[in-house]
């Protein structure tokens, strides 16, 4: 999702107009020929202006980050869901390798976040290795070097004289490291109950996280595609980056 933030950035300052873009953020050029360079310049130059959010590129407030709602559902034995969803620290993130290949239309990026903390109201109900969770609530996770890497691939096809781009695939590698979570009201009135059962999650993080890999995999790479693909049907190759 964060990816997505980052890429998001990037083809809007491409194609936002000169007369829009705030007069901080250095335009980049279609042959140039380092792009990749230049994009990730780019991000730093909006990197102080994202907390409080930049409305002419459309960039929500990043202090925090607020989401409506998120789920997790492998079927029968677990489902998840999360609402007001409070990130923090998301503009402390880390461009660490940015590519672009616009002949081959392929965007390679590589991201990391030293720090994030995710508050929401929670609503757990299914088993998870030996535990069985079932409870609502408050959540609060902390996160310590998050890193993620996306790779997007498309072709360029023409529509009313324009060129644009069909984006094909959207792959996504996430590394959420070892975070700590607390969920409060697992056992409602049986306060040492829930906090023995916090500590076992939390023994266990890395082991629940490779057990929900392929939802959370699956939930966050339909979001990025989803992003993505609005971004590139409404903007032609000629919007989005300068010639």
């Amino acid at each position: 999702m964060n990816l997505t933030l980052v890429l998001s950035v990037l083809l809007c300052i491409c194609c936002s107009s000169s007369k829009k873009i705030p007069s901080y953020i250095t335009l980049c050029h279609r042959k140039d020929p380092n792009l990749g360079t230049c994009f990730q310049k780019a991000v730093e130059q909006i990197r102080p202006h994202m907390k409080d959010g930049i409305p002419e590129l459309f960039i929500p407030p990043m202090s925090p980050l607020v989401l409506p709602q998120a789920g997790l559902d492998n079927g029968d034995n677990f489902k998840a869901s999360f609402r007001n969803i409070e990130v923090y620290y998301v503009d402390e993130f880390r461009v660490d390798n940015l590519n672009v290949d616009l002949d081959n239309v392929i965007f390679d990026v590589a991201i990391s976040f030293p720090r994030l903390r995710i508050k929401s109201q929670y609503n757990i109900d299914g088993k998870i290795l030996i535990l069985q969770l079932k409870g609502q609530g408050p959540a609060d996770g902390n996160f310590t070097d998050v890193s993620g890497k996306l790779m997007v691939n498309g072709n360029i096809f023409t529509k009313k004289g324009k060129e644009y781009i069909d984006v094909k695939n959207a792959k996504l590698d996430l590394n959420l490291g070892k975070p700590v979570f607390k969920f409060e009201n697992l056992f409602r009135e049986n306060r040492e109950l829930n906090e023995q059962t916090n500590k076992i999650v939390n023994e266990n993080v890395v082991e629940i996280i490779d057990e929900l890999r392929p939802i959370i995999d699956q939930t966050v790479t339909e979001f990025v595609f989803g992003v993505i693909t609005r971004i590139f049907n409404r903007f032609s190759m000629d919007d989005l980056f300068i010639k």
